[in-house]
């Protein structure tokens, strides 16, 4: 009947990083040393005599994990690698004599931990795309206040403050801002995280952004401004938030200009762009309530946002436009047709009553 062999200490912790934790236990051979030849897991040389083992076991610490045997050999040193970042763990060892089949008894146990993932511009925008604001929170705390990680690009050239804007969370706009994250910072295109918060229709973030100092009169490479952006949301609420900004603009050249900006090879203003888009009539009333310019057209074209109204057979816009001004009697320049005319190739009944029915129409 074999005994026991003496308790082995407490394995020693060599190296630990994110990823992998190294330990040794080198004071096992002088402990087998003390021991009689007979019950020896080694020999003089050093060399572990057949069937001397020494058995690791590991363990997360948490509840419900349970022992696990990671490594069987004789070496005095051992590297468990593919380890979760930031957690603990614990080991233990059991030695065993190949001369007479002794077994010790498990080692006191070693609580040690990976090391927290080194942070690298992926960081931030992995913990943007985790569910819930709590592991962001949690990065953002270890930063600290105006970390360079929070203006880093991902390969994309995007930068993290866009990331949360993209993904519509507000909560995670707000941290990133509450961290110093630079709300007027833009990308190599010109966009800024008002441009992304615009053009998703994410109102919220669009006024958080603004509150928070964001400028209201920034524009791309391409000279497309936020409200632009807003307008290709096609989204009412974010486009008032806009505008709602615009006004508090003191100098009515200033408003008036940012309102009938044109951009692009074909000019085209806030307005002649939500008649391209086809947004709804609370849009189109909002930007002329507002100082749009009925009688804005596509300058490449010559044609009118009435007369494009018309062609794409949208009756409640042209009624608006109508209603603030725009002129109803200049005909295409592209084809010389009418607006009845125009109103005629659509096929739509309630349209073309209506153009019919302006004065001075002649009916088609």
């Amino acid at each position: 009947m074999t005994g026991r062999l003496e308790r082995p200490s407490i394995p020693v912790l060599v190296n630990a990083n994110h990823y992998s934790i190294e330990l040794e236990w080198e004071h096992i051979r002088i402990q087998d040393e003390a021991r009689s030849r007979s019950r020896r897991l080694f020999d003089e040389t050093g060399l572990a005599h057949s069937g001397s083992l020494i058995y690791l076991h590991q363990r997360e610490k948490k509840i419900g994990s349970i022992w696990e045997n990671i490594y069987t050999g004789s070496a005095l040193r051992y590297k468990v690698e593919n380890l979760k970042p930031n957690t603990q763990y614990e080991y233990r060892i059991q030695c065993k004599s190949g001369l007479n089949g002794e077994r010790s008894e498990w080692s006191p146990i070693l609580l040690t931990s990976t090391t927290p993932e080194p942070m690298n511009g992926e960081t931030v925008f992995k913990a943007i795309g985790v569910p819930g604001k709590e592991q962001l929170e949690k990065l953002l705390q270890i930063l600290g206040p105006e970390h360079h990680l929070l203006e880093h690009p991902d390969k994309d050239g995007n930068l993290p403050l866009m990331h949360a804007c993209a993904k519509l969370d507000i909560n995670k706009v707000e941290l990133l801002i509450q961290a110093g994250a630079n709300v007027n910072n833009y990308i190599s295109s010109g966009k800024t995280a008002l441009m992304v918060a615009a053009s998703t229709g994410f109102s919220k973030a669009c006024a958080l952004l603004i509150e928070n100092g964001a400028n209201i009169y920034s524009v791309d490479q391409n000279g497309i401004t936020i409200l632009h952006h807003a307008v290709d949301s096609k989204n009412f609420d974010t486009i008032a938030v806009i505008i709602k900004q615009l006004n508090n603009e003191t100098d009515e050249k200033i408003k008036d200009f940012e309102i009938n900006r044109q951009v692009g090879p074909h000019k085209w203003t806030p307005l002649y762009r939500a008649v391209i888009h086809d947004c709804n009539k609370e849009i189109i009333e909002l930007l002329l309530r507002n100082g749009a310019n009925s009688e804005c057209q596509d300058k490449s074209t010559s044609t009118t946002a009435l007369q494009m109204a018309v062609i794409r057979g949208n009756l409640f816009t042209t009624q608006l436009l109508v209603t603030y001004g725009a002129d109803t009697r200049t005909p295409s320049k592209i084809s010389g047709k009418t607006l009845q005319e125009l109103a005629s190739s659509t096929n739509k009944m309630d349209l073309i009553n209506y153009v019919n029915s302006l004065p001075g129409a002649s009916r088609v």
